[in-house]
């Protein structure tokens, strides 16, 4: 919104923005002056907000924040003047100190490890801690000073220092600098190290905030980035699902057709006609197209789940009778309990069995010769789990975290749609499915079902 001013003369200013609700806020409080009780000895005010009103906004971390921090911790005019006393002691030993810090820092490897910039980056680091150092004595702590302190904050995000080495930086820094002071045999000694002991909290304060906002602020971008990448995959994969749900309508049929075709002219040939073995190679492949077409549509037209209470032993018994005569299943063992307890879910029975035979196609098909499959079911607190491994040679994790994605595969033959469909299935159930894996260890999918609604007392004596 703009106002617009007019001069005394008549002539019409041009339109200025009006500030915003914070700014003004903000403004309002700078122009206060809160004095509360002079230091006795020094007849110096304590404790005054003398803020520039002009000092241009800060969205993060406001400069009277500083200020009111400068009150709860009584640092005042004579502590500034305290600490800027020791200056002529301290710098002559700037060097040491900063040397003195990063041989201490580098005792933890996790602390090393954040300088990854070779002797470059610890060259500006080593010269950003001089510059701090250097100024932490001059005497004067308004905003200006404020200002280099949420750079060097922001700076820590950027290296990605952890908070915990600012705090133990901090404490490495003190001790420093207390044994110049006391060693310097200055007067009124412990009366300058309160002081400097008080701005330093003010220091690791302001920085720790300065850190949390930047820290909030890279996390926000990242989750928007990948929000937003999420949000493009999605709109592409809705995109080819149309497409694949249209092809896959206009094979099917035709599809159908070839198959019967070919199926009487097989039927028309002698049992030892040469022919026979061709017919059945090209049935095999028909086979393969239908199942694919099957998966297409599957995945692209999902259909809602027509719940209802069932067995989940008893299903995954079912299944497994109808894959005993599936080619990938024959050189693998499945082990499960047969006599496992009767667990139950509240599920599309259908839905569930396509589930079960994708995951142990799957398995089997990862299996090498002579490897197992192992299924358990069991009963949690809070929820159903479903569990299937399997002995093959694992995934690695750039696979493993694209393995749910659809049409994506690292088989010769398939859609890499079944995964796909996998998860489709437990999501409309409410559930959630997750990998484990490792290369040469194996891979093993963990389903995890909600608990079955409870069955009114009523109903369940009829």
């Amino acid at each position: 919104m703009s106002v617009r001013h007019t001069t005394p003369n008549g002539t019409k200013k041009a339109r200025t923005p009006r500030p915003p609700e914070h700014t003004k806020r903000y403004r309002a409080a700078a122009r206060t002056t809160q004095a509360s009780h002079r230091d006795s000895a020094s007849g110096v005010a304590t404790n005054e907000l003398l803020v520039d009103p002009h000092r241009p906004y800060n969205p993060n971390v406001e400069y009277t924040t500083f200020e009111e921090m400068k009150c709860y911790v009584g640092f005042n005019e004579a502590d500034a003047h305290n600490v800027g006393s020791l200056a002529q002691y301290v710098r002559p030993f700037i060097p040491q100190i900063v040397e003195h810090f990063y041989e201490v820092l580098f005792r933890s490897p996790s602390a090393k490890a954040v300088f990854t910039g070779g002797e470059a980056q610890l060259a500006r680091q080593r010269q950003m801690l001089t510059t701090w150092l250097t100024e932490l004595f001059y005497g004067k702590y308004e905003s200006e000073y404020y200002e280099r302190l949420l750079r060097i904050g922001t700076a820590h995000v950027r290296v990605g220092l952890p908070q915990q080495f600012m705090c133990l930086g901090m404490e490495i820094i003190w001790q420093a600098v207390r044994r110049i002071v006391q060693d310097s045999k200055l007067r009124a000694t412990d009366d300058k190290l309160d002081s400097l002991h008080k701005l330093l909290t003010l220091e690791l304060a302001t920085m720790l905030e300065t850190y949390k906002e930047a820290y909030s602020e890279k996390i926000r971008i990242d989750e928007r980035s990948a929000v937003e990448e999420r949000l493009t995959q999605a709109e592409h994969l809705a995109e080819i699902g149309q497409l694949a749900a249209s092809l896959a309508h206009e094979i099917k049929n035709p599809l159908a057709g070839i198959s019967g075709a070919i199926q009487v002219f097989r039927d028309d040939l002698a049992p030892d006609d040469p022919r026979q073995s061709t017919i059945t190679e090209i049935l095999g492949q028909i086979h393969r197209l239908d199942a694919a077409v099957k998966d297409l549509l599957l995945y692209a037209r999902p259909t809602p789940p027509r719940a209802a209470d069932i067995s989940l032993a008893d299903t995954i018994r079912r299944v497994l009778n109808v894959l005993a005569e599936e080619p990938a299943l024959q050189h693998v063992e499945v082990e499960f309990d047969h006599h496992a307890k009767d667990i139950h879910i509240h599920a599309d029975r259908g839905q569930i069995e396509q589930l079960l035979i994708n995951l142990f196609i799957n398995a089997a098909h990862a299996s090498h010769n002579g490897g197992a499959i192992c299924v358990n079911v069991t009963h949690l607190p809070d929820r159903i789990r479903l569990v299937v491994a399997d002995s093959g040679k694992g995934m690695s994790p750039e696979v493993q975290s694209r393995a749910f994605e659809p049409f994506f595969t690292t088989k010769a033959k398939g859609t890499g749609l079944g995964l796909s469909i996998c998860r489709r299935i437990v999501e409309t159930h409410g559930g959630r499915v997750f990998l484990e894996s490792a290369v040469g260890r194996g891979t093993t999918v963990v389903v995890d079902f909600p608990q079955p609604p409870a069955v009114p007392l009523a109903k369940a004596s009829l």
